[in-house]
This record gives C-alpha cells, structure tokens and sequence, in this order.
C-alpha cells in the first residue's frame, strides 16, 4: 500500500523534538519556587551574642566574637546563599548609651542607619534579661519599615525553660513583633528554624551578591579584625576600646603571604603593655593571629606586628576616619 500525500492546504499537527525539550524545560522552570533575596538588620545591645549568630548560620567567621561589648565597630555583611534564595545579614556595633568618645558615636550611628531600607529587622536579646542599652535598641526599632523577628538568644543559660513564656509575654508587649524565636546561637540551637522564617518574609528576587561571597569585607579587613580579636582576647580589662590595626605591607608570594601591621593605642602606658617583657605579649598575639590568618588564606603567612601610639585617636572625628571607621551606611 502506498503512503498517502498530505495536501498542501492540510495543517500541520507534528511536534519537533527541540520543541517538545524547550516547553519541558520551561514547564519545570515554572514549576520551581521563584527565589527569595534581602538585607537582614541584626541589632541589640553590645555583647547579646549578634555575631555569634550570624557566624553560625554561615558556617564560619566573618564578624570576630570575644566576650567583651562593643566588639563588633562597622556594619559587616554576612551572605548567606542556599537553594531559597540569599539573605544578606547586617551584623552591627552594639547599641548602648555611652556618647562619650567619638568612636561610640560612630558605633551607635552605624547600627541605627541599619534598621532602614532593609526587608527585616532581628532584635537580638538575651533570655530573661533587659537593661537600658536593650531599651535603646528597641528605640532603633521607630524607623523600621520591614518586619522585626525578636530573637531571644542564650536560652541554654537558662535551666528553668517555664521561665521564657513570661519573658516573651513582657517583651511582646514592648514592641509587635512579627515573630518570636529562642536560640542558643552558641550552640546552633533554633538557628534552622530562623532561617527557614526569614526566608518566608524576605521578597522574591535574584540574589544580591555573587553566590560564593560570604561577606562584603575586603581579606585585608578580615585580617585586621582577627589581630584586635586577638588583642581583646588577651587584654580584656586593659586596652579594649583603645586599639586600633592597620595594615601597613601587604606582599604575596607563591607559597606566602607577607603581611605587616601597625596596633595603634592611645597612651605609652599601653603599649608597654601590648609589647610585654622582651616582647613576649606582643608575640603570642602575632602567633594566635597568624594561625587564624592562614586558615582564612589558605596558605602560609609571615606575620610582623609593630605598636605606635597615637593619642586620644578614638575620640576625634579626623582620626577615627583615618582609621576606617567611615559613615559609609
């Protein structure tokens, strides 16, 4: 039997493999949840374990953590990229009510501008407990447009749990919160269930940063930052809101990096102390440091540290923005 002749004037019903493949395609495309990406303003008062929480959720250090307040000094950026979307967290200085010194002031500035043009807000507190720097923390909250999460931290000091509802009631009270979490961000503890909330309240859309960028930090800055972590670790009482690091030299080579840095302190008092005894202090900071450094390099580094004193630097304006600390918020 022979094949029939298709008319001319017949329509053509056949489908062509490519066609077929490209509606797949774009049928699963649409298929899948549009992505999700924004700012996240992390806020509360010094020392409320903000930086622990967002270097928990990235899985590594991007903000330095010692257990004394007003650590953190700038606004860093911790990006945190995952099948969602991107959320892009603000960590912050803590708020607090000293004005007295022109770093203070910078601090408290940088972590009010953070609660605006941003899609969520966490006040981070600590679990049974309230004082007046939290009160002007939560004073910061008058110009938050976005949803705010309150974020009861540090739940795992706490051996009577019946003790939290009470807390959260009065802090509800306070402010209303879209949602309340209890975390130990210590521990990771309730960090999933954050996460998992943000991403349902942050806007759909592509992500904000490259997906493999964890911060917005430049690796100099890091490096510093591990320096004064190193510093503030050793000489908590003495010299913590006194010092200062700069790099000065900055040389890569195959297999090393060169790095050099300057501490700066306020008084000869306190240099004398960052140096020690035939510079002893001076070199187990730089050792501690250098450990950290390669881990975030990858790679070898020599590292040379020096102490200089420049007096009353954190209280005027010209010399704390010579040292970084810039209104760029």
């Amino acid at each position: 039997m022979s094949d029939k002749k298709k008319s001319p004037d017949s329509p053509d019903f056949s489908i062509s493999p490519d066609t077929l493949q490209r509606a797949d395609a774009i049928s699963r495309e649409e298929a899948q949840p549009e992505k999700k990406s924004g700012y996240v303003a992390v806020i509360g008062r010094p020392n409320v374990g903000k930086s622990t929480l967002m270097n928990q959720i990235l899985g590594q250090k991007v903000s330095i953590v010692t257990a004394k307040p007003q650590t953190t000094r700038h606004q860093i950026y911790g990006i945190y990229t995952e099948a969602p979307g991107q959320i892009v967290f603000v960590d912050t200085p803590g708020l607090h009510q000293g004005q007295g010194k022109a770093l203070n002031r910078y601090m408290n500035r940088a972590a009010q501008a953070a609660v605006t043009d941003v899609d969520m807000v966490l006040l981070v507190t600590e679990a049974l407990r309230w004082t007046d720097d939290d009160e002007q923390a939560l004073a910061a909250l008058k110009g938050a447009k976005s949803p705010v999460f309150l974020v009861v931290n540090k739940i795992d000091k706490v051996p009577q749990k019946e003790k939290l509802l009470p807390f959260v009631q009065e802090m509800s009270e306070k402010y209303p919160f879209d949602r309340v979490f209890l975390i130990s961000a210590n521990k990771g503890k309730g960090t999933e269930e954050l996460v998992s909330g943000i991403y349902e309240r942050l806007p759909e859309g592509p992500p904000i940063f490259p997906e493999d960028e964890v911060t917005n930090k430049s690796v100099r800055y890091l490096v510093t930052e591990l320096i004064r972590e190193k510093l503030m670790q050793r000489f908590h009482q003495e010299v913590p809101y006194s010092v200062a690091v700069e790099i000065e030299l900055w040389r890569e080579e195959a297999k090393i990096t060169h790095i050099h840095a300057i501490i700066w302190v306020e008084r000869e008092s306190q240099k004398a102390m960052l140096v020690g005894a035939g510079g002893q202090a001076l070199k187990q900071i730089g050792i501690q440091a250098r450990r950290d450094i390669e881990k975030l390099l990858g790679k070898k580094v020599n590292l040379k540290l020096w102490v200089k004193v420049k007096k009353a630097w954190a209280d005027n304006d010209g010399l704390i923005q010579k040292m970084g600390y810039k209104d760029e918020f």
